[in-house]
């Protein structure tokens, strides 16, 4: 059985934390990363206020996270507006009723900390680490991957994979990592 993952508006948000859980999903094949069309809206509006200049590409946005998913429980209108307040507990009562497994949330104590949910709560590092622990060999072949396609800096040198997981909130994540690319290495 596949487990249901759902993936919370600021993890969503976030390029690291969400790259690397749809590239473990795929990599795997053990889990599902699910959503719902608000927290999706959501998130495209925490990504747009952090990138003020690229809010024309909020649609844009929101199409590819809403194809990367492998469910998105309900639909998103056609009109988004970027202002509107980003619903804080929301993704809790989503994933209840779509059944999840799992949460992925940069929050997580604070979910965990209402009534027990239904579903096990995890930060993107804790998560990323569960994986690491259950699949270390497929956590080591998108890292290699990863590596090979790391994003340049301003300068030009490759950004090390593992200060961008860092600066994501993964550091434990970050450390598991850099043993992989140690490996890789030899």
């Amino acid at each position: 059985m596949l487990h249901r993952v759902f993936v919370d508006s600021d993890v969503l948000a976030a390029r690291t934390p969400y790259e690397w859980l749809a590239l473990l999903r795929h990599q795997t094949g053990s889990f599902q990363l699910h959503s719902s069309a608000g927290v999706v809206t959501d998130s495209v509006r925490l990504w747009s206020r952090r990138q003020p200049t690229r809010r024309a590409a909020s649609r844009r946005r929101l199409e590819l996270l809403a194809t990367s998913l492998d469910e998105m429980i309900g639909s998103v209108g056609a009109d988004i507006d970027l202002d509107d307040a980003v619903e804080p507990h929301r993704a809790a009562a989503d994933a209840a009723t779509g059944g999840a497994h799992v949460l992925v949330s940069s929050h997580p104590h604070g979910i965990a900390a209402e009534d027990p949910p239904p579903f096990d709560v995890y930060s993107p590092d804790e998560f990323l680490c569960l994986l690491d622990d259950t699949a270390g060999a497929d956590v080591r072949h998108v890292t290699s991957e990863q590596h090979a396609r790391a994003r340049r800096t301003r300068e030009g040198r490759p950004e090390p994979i593992t200060e961008a997981l860092t600066t994501a909130g993964c550091p434990a994540f970050a450390e598991r990592v850099g043993v992989h690319l140690h490996a890789l290495s030899r």
